[in-house]
């Protein structure tokens, strides 16, 4: 917790939280000591935090890992849907090469490395889907439901198996959904999809408004310049067009200057 408060420090002094209100940079934040977060959640929201960013992984505590939807996080949740300040998992080193090193592929994460093939099959937006899995499952939108948060580069695969898995597990265990799973995914979690992805079908499943544009250019080797991600949207009406550019991300932050 010290680092985290350290790093979002160093954040706000180099970057600031929200640069000319256009650049919005995301402080971090951790729940595995829930009250040390509400705490670092506040002083963030007092020094004007636009939006926070939480690892996609289990939450790991001196008791062993938790659910985002563990009760001992609704503290925090409630702040931040109070607050209107909307959540970003983005990818990262979420713990999950364990899994692709039980097939001998490396233990370690190492950014802008060659990739295991086999590993980023197996586990590449495992994290994201787990994460949002929790979620929903445990109930932290359901308690919480102007919580907005969103899927940050860790593409869009993951949302149509998930749909489709918690449609299933409502039908066969109702009382676990007192609300339609589905609709709460599609209420509160935006995605950015990858170029290669299929847009379309993930606008059928979620809605068009829930779609916002993402790209790791520069750093994505071979990847263009952000504005010819509107290539990947022919299929899409200019209004649309202009939602997942645009207006989609001013919603999720809770309105931002023009």
């Amino acid at each position: 917790m010290h680092c985290i408060s350290a790093f979002n420090r160093w954040l706000e002094e180099d970057w600031g939280f929200a640069y000319q209100g256009r650049i919005f940079a995301a402080p971090l934040l951790s729940l595995a000591d829930p009250v040390a977060a509400l705490a670092e959640l506040d002083s963030l929201i007092e020094r004007g935090a636009r939006l926070i960013h939480l690892r996609p992984a289990p939450v790991p505590s001196a008791d062993g890992p938790r659910s985002f939807g563990h009760r001992a996080h609704d503290p925090v949740w409630a702040r931040l849907a109070e607050a209107g300040i909307p959540v970003a998992f983005h990818l990262g080193d979420s713990g999950y090469l364990t899994y692709a090193a039980a097939w001998g592929g490396p233990a370690e994460f190492e950014p802008f490395t060659s990739k295991d093939v086999l590993g980023q099959i197996l586990v590449d937006d495992r994290a994201i889907y787990d994460t949002m899995a929790s979620m929903i499952t445990h109930g932290v939108f359901r308690r919480h439901p102007t919580l907005r948060v969103a899927s940050v580069e860790n593409g869009s695969d993951w949302v149509a198996i998930l749909a489709k898995r918690l449609r299933k597990k409502a039908n066969q265990a109702p009382k676990a959904f007192p609300e339609d799973p589905l609709d709460v995914l599609r209420r509160n979690v935006w995605v950015t999809p990858y170029y290669e992805e299929d847009i379309l079908a993930l606008a059928e499943t979620i809605g068009v408004g829930k779609i916002l544009f993402g790209s790791d250019w520069p750093h994505g080797e071979g990847l263009a310049e952000p504005v010819t991600f509107t290539k990947e949207l022919a299929g899409f009406s200019a209004d649309d067009v202009r939602k997942i550019m645009r207006d989609n991300v001013v919603e999720y932050l809770g309105g931002v200057a023009s």
